[in-house]
């Protein structure tokens, strides 16, 4: 039966193209069809509550590009929700601007894209006098300028969605850094148990005690484990206190893994673990 996966967008987002690519890349898979259905919604938190309502059984959602960040908002979504992480996938994000056939960047007023298009495209933009009108997708972005009647708008969007809407592209790569990578998680309402994990996310709440954050790295440092991420967002209903999201590599989730973990868990207020997955490794 196949698996039925939600993301956020329409089709030609880089959402859809990491969902291709990560059911595309598993052990024994020829196509992405035959594992596994997409579901476009209308948000991120769309994509988590089709997972919530049983519409869907995996959410792809991105969480972090290489030039402006992590996508705070899914990180509180995943506390909300309280998912599990079980894949990840990267991919080259090469944002283009684009428009109906005819339009030069001359007669352009208005250009349309999600907020991490336009800030990855920021110094770009920042040599023109346009109105940057956020919306919730790159690629719905595009569809609206090719629906549109009017001839002086544009849209900064993946070369695949100009194909699929009609778009003619006016400039490629307007991303400020050449080497632009966005981080996709796989997400489900249970752990995934594999022994090919060889990944854990966390997220901790620590005692409010000088040095707290220091004992809680020592530990990683002590045992060697390589972190790969650490983040803080503030705690919902509660002023300046913090949730850490913590990403490290293990050769393999075994004992050893466990007992940092409980030692951990002894130290801190709260632990959760959100996930044991396979680390993305490019081709």
């Amino acid at each position: 039966m196949k698996l039925k996966v939600a993301y956020s967008g329409v089709p030609g987002c880089f959402a859809e193209e990491a969902a291709v690519r990560y059911y595309a890349g598993l052990d024994g898979v020829e196509r992405w069809q035959d594992v596994c259905e997409l579901v476009p919604t209308g948000s991120f938190a769309a994509a988590f509550q089709a997972v919530a309502d049983g519409k869907a059984d995996r959410a792809v959602l991105p969480i972090e590009n290489s030039s402006t960040g992590s996508i705070l908002t899914n990180y509180d979504l995943i506390t909300e929700y309280g998912f599990y992480i079980v894949g990840e996938q990267s991919i080259e994000v090469s944002q283009c601007l684009m428009a109906k056939s005819g339009t030069a960047i001359a007669d352009i007023t208005e250009v349309f894209s999600h907020q991490q298009g336009l800030s990855q495209s920021r110094e770009y933009l920042s040599r023109y006098p346009w109105k940057q009108t956020e919306v919730y997708n790159t690629a719905f972005a595009a569809k609206m300028v090719a629906e549109s009647e009017r001839k002086d708008v544009a849209a900064i969007a993946a070369a695949r969605a100009a194909e699929l809407y009609g778009l003619t592209i006016l400039q490629e790569k307007t991303n400020f850094k050449d080497i632009n990578q966005t981080r996709f998680v796989i997400l489900a309402p249970e752990v995934h148990h594999s022994p090919d994990n060889n990944k854990v996310s966390l997220m901790v709440t620590l005692p409010h005690i000088p040095g707290s954050l220091c004992r809680l790295l020592s530990i990683f440092a002590r045992e060697k484990i390589n972190l790969l991420k650490i983040e803080s967002r503030p705690v919902a209903h509660k002023n300046w206190e913090y949730l850490f999201f913590i990403d490290f590599s293990a050769d393999t989730i075994d004992a050893r893994i466990r007992e940092i973990l409980q030692e951990v868990s002894d130290f801190a207020q709260t632990l959760r673990v959100l996930g044991y997955y396979k680390k993305y490794e490019a081709n």
